[in-house]
C-alpha cells in the first residue's frame, strides 16, 4: 500500500471576513498553497465544511470551488460538524492508501461571523439531538457546563484549574502570526469574565470566526518529485460513540493505536476548557491534573481554537496544516522543540466524534 505525505499547506488568518464569501476564502487558501508547491492539480478535491446550508444557503460547494479553479475532478464535501476537517483527512488518506488517487487537495472553509450570536447559536445547536436537546433550548455550552461541574466533583478541582487553559492558549497565540485573538490575558481577567453557562465563562469558550486552510496530500512518488518539505502521515484513525458526561470514549478509541507513538507535540480540539482537559485525560495525561502542567507540555502551540480561532468545520484542516508547519520548521509562531513526530486530535464540540492523525518528519 502506498505511503501518504503532506506535501504542502496554506492557512488564512482566522478573522471576520465580511467582504469575502466562503468560496473567496477557499480560493485564497488554495492560492497560498499554489505559491508554495509546483503541483495543485489533484486527482480529487475534498471540502471540509459543516454549516454552509445554514450560514450561506449553499450546497454543492465543493463543485463550485473546483469549477472556480478550472478543475475537472471528483469534488466531495465532508460534513461531520466541527470534526469535518478530521473526516476530510480520513477520507483523503483512504483514497491515497487504496491507490484510487495519487494526490488529494483538502480545503477547509467556513463562514461564521456574519450573524448575531443568538442566530449562530441556533445554527450550532443543530449538532445536538433534534428532539431531546435542540428543541428544548439546550446548547453545547449547557452540556459543557454540566461536564465541567461533574469534572470538578470527580477530581476535586476548582474553577482555577480550568483557567490554566485559556491563560496558556492566549500566551501561545500571542506568538502566532495567524491567530485571531493574538494577545495574552491574566488569570484574574479569565476568572472574572462573563458567565456563559455556569461555571463556563467567556474565556472557556473558543472564538468562532471565518477561515480557510488548504493541504495537499500525495503518495510517496509525487511527494518526492514535487516537494522538498514533505511530512509522512503515519496513519489516520476515527471513532464515534455519542455523548457522555464523564468521558470521551470516541477520543479514547481513536487514540488507542497511538499509545506507543509518543509525539513531540499535539494539536487538540479545545472547544471548551473542560473538553481540552477531558481530551488530555483520554490521550494519556494524568487524569484531573493535566492542566496544571500545560505550560510544560507542547500542546496547541498555535493557541488552539481558544485563541488561534475556531473556523468550524475547517478546524481539523488548520490543525494538520499547523502540525505540518511545525515539522517543516515553517510555522510562524511558537515552535515545538525536537519536532520529529506530531499528532492531531480532531473532534466535534463535545467529543462525540474523533479523528486522530500521526505525523513524522
Amino acid at each position: 500500500m502506498s505511503e501518504v505525505f503532506v506535501t504542502g499547506a496554506s492557512i488564512l488568518k482566522v478573522d471576520r471576513y465580511y467582504e469575502n464569501n466562503i468560496i473567496d476564502l477557499a480560493i485564497g487558501a488554495i492560492s497560498g498553497l499554489a505559491e508554495e508547491i509546483s503541483i495543485v492539480h489533484p486527482d480529487i478535491l475534498i471540502l471540509a465544511n459543516a454549516y454552509s446550508e445554514s450560514t450561506t444557503e449553499q450546497v454543492l460547494l465543493s463543485e463550485k470551488i473546483a469549477s472556480s479553479l478550472g478543475l475537472r475532478v471528483p469534488a466531495i464535501r465532508t460534513e461531520q460538524g466541527d470534526a469535518s476537517g478530521g473526516s476530510a483527512i480520513f477520507t483523503a488518506y483512504s483514497f491515497l492508501k487504496s491507490g484510487i488517487a495519487k494526490s488529494v487537495l483538502i480545503v477547509g472553509a467556513e463562514k461564521l461571523s456574519d450573524f448575531p450570536t443568538n442566530h449562530l447559536n441556533d445554527i450550532l445547536a443543530e449538532n445536538l439531538d433534534e428532539e431531546y436537546s435542540y428543541r428544548i433550548g439546550m446548547t453545547q455550552s449547557s452540556y459543557a457546563a454540566l461536564q465541567m461541574k461533574l469534572y470538578m466533583k470527580t477530581y476535586g478541582v476548582g474553577y482555577d484549574y480550568f483557567a490554566e487553559w485559556p491563560y496558556q492558549m492566549h500566551k501561545n497565540a500571542s506568538e502566532n502570526h495567524y491567530a485571531y485573538l493574538k494577545f495574552q490575558v491574566d488569570k484574574d481577567t479569565i476568572m472574572k469574565s462573563q458567565i456563559i453557562s455556569d461555571p463556563i465563562r467567556l474565556f472557556d469558550t473558543a472564538a468562532r470566526a471565518d477561515g480557510a486552510a488548504a493541504i495537499l496530500l500525495t503518495n510517496g512518488e509525487l511527494a518526492r518529485k514535487f516537494s522538498e518539505s514533505k511530512v509522512k502521515v503515519e496513519n489516520v484513525y476515527g471513532s464515534s460513540f455519542g455523548y457522555s458526561m464523564r468521558e470521551l470514549v470516541a477520543v479514547r478509541e481513536a487514540w488507542l493505536p497511538w499509545r506507543d507513538f509518543k509525539p513531540n507535540f499535539i494539536e487538540i480540539h479545545d472547544s471548551y476548557s473542560v473538553i481540552a482537559a477531558m481530551i488530555l485525560d483520554e490521550i494519556g495525561f494524568e487524569r484531573g491534573k493535566s492542566l496544571y502542567n500545560i505550560a510544560d507540555s507542547q500542546v496547541n502551540l498555535s493557541g488552539g481554537l481558544k485563541a488561534r480561532g475556531y473556523p468550524g468545520g475547517a478546524t481539523g484542516v488548520y490543525q494538520l496544516a499547523e502540525a505540518y508547519m511545525q515539522l517543516t520548521g515553517t510555522f510562524k509562531g511558537k515552535r515545538a522543540k525536537n519536532a520529529e513526530r506530531g499528532a492531531v486530535v480532531s473532534t466535534d464540540d463535545l467529543g462525540k466524534v474523533a479523528y486522530t492523525i500521526g505525523l513524522s518528519r
